[in-house]
């Protein structure tokens, strides 16, 4: 029995069943998507929460009630709110020190700028205001005179004093260099000008940007995107050297407008699943439920489209191999005139922005 005229200190309120207040839940409870992100640190990864509701569930001819915790996680920079058992939960980082309940009820105001933030590393901006009771229960400002009676003194904030704890790797890569989760800007080089990327039509002279799909201007077509981004030098190439080999084979030269139409096509025919290629053409549907291609009225016979694809070159490649040329640079001029054009048009027309995606870096 405590003695008389001394108050009791209660424990601090379970910070799960605070709406508001903070919960911490394994990464693969929260989403399946944690594991593409954090790979082999699942087992050991758990994700900051904000109770939202906390919610009693009593399953029929059950003796008790279960307790259910919804709340809101972040993974990476998409949101979840999930139901969770109360007893999956943890009401601090299990790595960290020990959390208060950030519900106003509680007195408690907590400042982050990130909620999956480390508690410890916000440590310096958690402050706590309890009043201290007198023994009628009434409140007493802080500091004030208390008639003698023992009151609870106020906590120090937590965490005062301590140096943020610095962020766990979500993955290493191969030379060893860590990987976080969250958007982290490691400045190697010194800091990059922001630049938007460009596009100049080589045909009109638009320039497509960001944002020229997202209502702030109209909206290019496919074959704008397709006409600005096609070197010119490559489809005058292709032409002439068509027109060039289908005489010396008794075929009707072509012309840029063919040779765009054959191109429209090439890419409708990635639409459809077919046995042979001539049924692209026919007029008869193979089920009652979905009609025949019909491709005749692309305006483009079969006949045609099959004797461009037949006589199309893409790049100049000898009839022999000169001597002196490997067999591996001799097989690669089937395509690397159309790389070098490819390449060119790119440095004259395109400008990237200070963004740079290298591909497959984020192979582990």
């Amino acid at each position: 029995m405590p003695s008389q005229g001394m108050s009791t200190m209660p424990g601090p309120p379970d910070s799960r069943k605070q709406v508001g207040g903070l919960c911490y839940a394994k990464a693969d409870a929260v989403s399946h998507d944690a594991k593409q992100i954090y790979g082999v640190l699942l087992d050991e990864k758990w994700l900051a929460g904000t109770v939202l509701e906390v919610l009693q569930h009593k399953p029929e001819n059950a003796k008790r009630a279960t307790t259910w915790i919804k709340a809101k996680y972040k993974i990476g920079n998409k949101e979840y709110v999930k139901s969770i058992l109360l007893q999956s939960l943890k009401p601090q980082a299990p790595e960290g020190p020990a959390t208060c309940p950030t519900a106003e009820k509680a007195g408690v105001t907590r400042t982050t700028n990130d909620e999956n933030e480390n508690p410890s590393a916000a440590a310096g901006s958690v402050t706590a205001n309890v009043n201290n009771n007198n023994n009628d229960g009434s409140p007493t400002a802080a500091g004030a005179p208390n008639n003698g009676a023992t009151s609870t003194p106020s906590p120090p904030p937590l965490g005062a004093g301590t140096p943020p704890t610095p962020p766990t790797p979500a993955a290493f890569a191969n030379d060893g260099r860590a990987w976080f989760d969250g958007d982290v800007v490691h400045d190697i080089n010194g800091r990059t000008t922001v630049k938007m990327w460009k596009l100049t039509c080589q045909w009109t002279g638009n320039e497509y940007s960001e944002g020229c799909d997202n209502g702030m201007v109209p909206k290019y077509s496919e074959l704008d995107c397709f006409m600005a981004t096609f070197p010119k030098t490559q489809l005058n190439w292709m032409v002439d050297c068509l027109n060039t080999i289908l005489p010396l084979h008794n075929k009707d030269p072509t012309t840029m407008g063919e040779l765009l139409k054959w191109f429209g096509i090439l890419i409708l025919v990635t639409r459809f699943e077919f046995g042979s290629r001539a049924e692209l053409w026919s007029n008869k549907p193979r089920c009652m439920y979905i009609p025949a291609p019909d491709f005749g009225k692309t305006g483009m016979s079969r006949d045609r489209w099959d004797e461009l694809w037949r006589y199309m070159e893409w790049s100049y490649q000898p009839v022999e191999k000169p001597d002196g040329m490997s067999s591996e640079h001799y097989r690669w001029c089937l395509a690397q005139d159309f790389i070098d054009r490819a390449n060119e048009h790119c440095a004259a027309y395109f400008h990237p922005s200070d963004i740079i995606c290298v591909d497959e870096s984020i192979s582990r």
